[in-house]
């Protein structure tokens, strides 16, 4: 989750500037608007001295209604230490977010790791000329530019704020409290462009594991075990945040991690505690263990395609409450789904149905009970002309 931090310039840029490149801290630098000549070997491109020129020519360091010139806007966009984000990717990140917001303005951008835990973050430092119009830089809505840097860390499969940390509202309890989205099943944007190109995504790769496991599990723990089994770590969120939620993570990627409901609400804690405690709409056992079966091998093989088919057929299972092959031919399941769940075997060729008594007694269990009824009521019967006798 990405935090930015605006910071106002009245000066001259040669400030900011040295104190981005002193010592040689800065790890790399990008430039949007700014022509970089060829670097000469032990000297740096002073970006400050070009900003402040096209600051000059636009007349743009008058002061203004009495108040001194804003020259510059500082932004420190600092990525949350547990997404574990690399310098290349921040860059990218950084640099995106810079052309979106001001593309037609001198911007340079330098990274450090002069933090306590060596984190890289970036200093976006933006002239207050804009260049098509030499007009001066109309600040930015913060909260606007706040916003937008976590919908492209979202984007990123980044933690973000908007969504891993929403208000509080400490008027209504925790499962009261709104989840970062009302769809069951919820793919953002990005995910779905890499999947149509073919690509691996790792949040559906999460997404497709924790839908088998909920299949399969009658426990938490045993939720927990399955998971384990098929490569997903699952733990607790934040006591911090406004929901209580697990967090899946890949056992060989910690990195790549996700809180429950923003795969769809039907991943977030509360929807598969309900789910695996209850016994309805339930697969067989043994269909269960066959599932479980099939998936702990896929995976061990490492054959994700294998896995993603399995995951795609017990959701269409599930969702079709198909409980033999016989329904699934009526279903009209595309063959490649039938096909997965018959060469699986995950499925019996036909179920047991089971008997509805009704509630209703065996017969002779049932006479033998209307015998007693009407043995009770003779006896009462004559207990009660006793007493009218006796009277």
């Amino acid at each position: 989750m990405p935090i930015v931090k605006p910071i106002s310039g009245h000066t001259s840029c040669k400030g900011i500037y040295r104190y981005l490149t002193k010592r040689n801290r800065a790890l790399a630098s990008d430039y949007l608007n700014l022509d970089v000549p060829e670097r000469i070997e032990g000297q740096h491109f002073d970006w400050a001295e070009v900003m402040d020129d096209t600051r000059r020519r636009n007349g743009n360091d008058r002061s203004w209604g009495g108040h001194r010139a804003r020259t510059y806007k500082h932004y420190v966009l600092s990525p949350d230490p547990e997404d574990g984000i690399g310098l290349d990717a921040l860059r990218e990140l950084a640099t995106a977010w810079a052309e979106k917001h001001f593309a037609d303005y001198e911007v340079a951008i330098v990274y450090h790791d002069d933090n306590e835990r060596g984190i890289p973050h970036a200093h976006v430092v933006v002239n207050n000329t804009n260049l098509a119009t030499g007009k001066r830089l109309q600040d930015p809505d913060p909260k606007a530019l706040k916003h937008s840097a976590q919908e492209m860390a979202r984007e990123r499969h980044l933690r973000d704020l908007d969504t891993d940390m929403p208000q509080l509202d400490s008027r209504r309890p925790d499962r009261f409290r709104n989840a970062p989205t009302h769809q069951a099943v919820y793919r953002r944007r990005s995910e779905k462009a890499i999947e149509a190109e073919g690509g691996y995504s790792w949040v559906s790769d999460i997404r497709r594991r924790v839908g088998i496991a909920c299949s399969v599990a009658r426990s938490e723990r045993e939720f927990r075990s399955v998971l384990s089994s098929i490569g997903i770590e699952v733990a607790d969120n934040s006591p911090k945040a406004a929901r209580r939620d697990w967090v899946y993570s890949f056992s060989e990627h910690p990195t790549w991690k996700i809180t429950g409901e923003n795969l769809g609400v039907a991943y977030g804690r509360e929807a598969v505690t309900r789910k695996i405690s209850g016994s309805f709409g339930r697969l067989s056992d043994a269909s269960e263990r066959q599932i479980a079966k099939v998936a702990r091998t896929a995976y061990e093989l490492d054959d994700l395609e294998r896995l993603r088919a399995l995951a795609d057929a017990v959701e269409y299972v599930e969702r079709n409450r198909i409980r033999d092959e016989r329904q699934l031919e009526e279903s009209g399941a595309s063959t490649e789904i039938a096909d997965v769940i018959k060469s699986t075997g995950i499925l019996p060729e036909r179920s047991t149905p089971k008997i509805v008594s009704e509630n209703r007694k065996p017969q002779k269990e049932r006479e033998s009970c209307r015998a007693g009824r009407d043995q009770r009521t003779a006896q009462n019967r004559d207990r009660a002309e006793k007493r009218e006798k006796g009277r």
